[in-house]
């Protein structure tokens, strides 16, 4: 039975030129949905196997002999290419810099970003895990800060007819469901926050965005893991850092666009759209001097 996501409805097939397989078994010994098997010292595929292939690629990647391939569920033999080399990869060294020097940034120059840039912070996005292939993440992207503006201040028109859900008699009510805690936050945190926006937006400016020259809203519909869009936007932001941005995530905008409707279609938003995160782009105003080292709140080694 195939797993059905927003893209696809089919199982995925693998492709093997059985000229240049050896039967080592490498390939079998990766795949986790069983759809590949050695029988009398020969590589056998079962597409109706467990869930049948989902086109996870672990096969192919793996397979010395670039003896077989996958396709259907939106992959196809193109998508496979050569893996970097050890020495052409980033160490942890490199990469470790990389994230230390990376903060979220807020205050940008004029200028704008080049498509080119764009494109490559997109594509880099594209490579972060998913839950089951294909991603159903999308990425509504606002290039300008005129666009970014106007997506601002509609967000924030929508939300000035949701607040009625915060006031104070209906977080009384629904104290006994949210919990203590999460009613603090909403009195301390999001209904201060709100009204600041709201009071900048009177006055012209963009304290949700911050006068960005681009942001991505990165989304998932109901059948996505809700880490997803998530997990692809932190690889944007990396991405971002090593062509010489700063990025902020806004994480203050899902939980509202989940239920704004005309907005949703305004910006070519699937009405099923659920969990998602905006990022911000743009070339730094100012210049850091200092990284600052984080810790989590708990590790425990068992």
């Amino acid at each position: 039975m195939p797993i059905k996501t927003s893209r696809t409805n089919e199982n995925a097939r693998v492709v093997i030129d059985y000229d240049k397989c050896n039967a080592c078994g490498l390939c079998a010994n990766v795949c986790k949905d069983m759809s590949l098997t050695i029988k009398d010292k020969k590589l056998i595929f079962d597409g109706d196997a467990f869930f049948g292939c989902i086109g996870c690629g672990q096969c192919a990647a793996i397979c010395p002999k670039e003896a077989i391939y996958v396709e259907g569920r939106t992959v196809t033999q193109s998508d496979f290419v050569p893996l970097p080399s050890r020495a052409q990869m980033a160490d942890f060294g490199q990469l470790n810099n990389l994230m230390l020097g990376r903060r979220s940034v807020r205050d940008f120059k004029p200028q704008e970003i080049e498509p080119e840039v764009i494109d490559k912070i997109i594509q880099a996005a594209s490579t972060a895990p998913m839950g089951i292939p294909p991603s159903d993440v999308g990425i509504l992207v606002l290039k300008g800060r005129a666009k970014v503006r106007e997506f601002a201040f509609d967000f924030l028109d929508c939300a000035k007819g949701m607040m009625w859900f915060f006031s104070p008699v209906m977080l009384a009510l629904m104290r006994p469901f949210w919990g203590k805690d999460n009613i603090e936050m909403m009195k301390s945190f999001i209904v201060p926050l709100f009204n600041e926006l709201f009071e900048k937006q009177a006055k012209g400016e963009d304290l949700l965005l911050y006068d960005a020259p681009l942001a991505m809203y990165f989304y998932c519909n109901q059948a996505a893991d809700p880490a997803d869009p998530v997990i692809a936007a932190t690889y944007a932001t990396l991405a971002a850092e090593s062509l010489g941005l700063g990025t902020c995530m806004i994480g203050s905008i899902a939980p509202f666009l989940k239920q704004a409707t005309k907005l949703k279609k305004k910006y070519g938003l699937g009405l099923k759209t659920k969990d998602g995160i905006v990022v911000i782009f743009g070339y730094p105003k100012y210049k850091y001097h200092r990284a600052i080292k984080r810790s989590f709140a708990k590790v425990a080694t068992l």
